[in-house]
């Protein structure tokens, strides 16, 4: 009886610490370039202490770094093709929920760059956290042309 119960108690604690892994993974659900999916390989990293750190990849997304699970705010870098996009201080909550990471190319979109901002914007991406039927916000980059 106690062999069973040792048992039970190990298949539950499994349970809560595979539970609480799942939670540090981030679903990326789409790359895009103009609205449009794009089947890019991908690499995701963080930065710490001066540092890049590269996240461990999962079929469908990428786990947080050990060392930064603590953190409100992370610095992610998502490369992939000829693009590299940085994004700063995200909050920690972000990563609970899906992602689509995206680049929106000349000409601009409305939705990102007003038409008068347009002819000094070098670069726009984002990334849209949530969708499929949740309430979805985002993170938009906007780079301006150095003069």
């Amino acid at each position: 009886m106690k062999k069973v119960i040792a048992l039970g108690l190990l298949a539950i604690s499994c349970f809560f610490y595979e539970a609480r892994a799942q939670s540090f993974s981030t679903r990326i659900v789409r790359i895009e370039i103009d609205g449009k999916e794009v089947k890019k390989d991908y690499k995701v990293f963080f930065f710490s202490n001066g540092k890049w750190i590269e996240a461990k990849r999962t079929p469908t997304g990428f786990v947080i770094p050990n060392e930064l699970r603590n953190e409100e705010y992370l610095t992610v870098l998502i490369s992939f093709g000829k693009y590299k996009l940085k994004f700063s201080e995200i909050h920690i909550s972000k990563f609970d929920q899906n992602w689509t990471v995206g680049i929106d190319k000349k000409p601009f979109s409305e939705e990102f760059v007003k038409p008068e901002e347009a002819k000094t914007t070098k670069r726009v991406y984002y990334i849209q956290f949530g969708g499929s039927g949740l309430i979805s916000t985002q993170l938009v980059v906007i780079e301006k042309k150095t003069e």
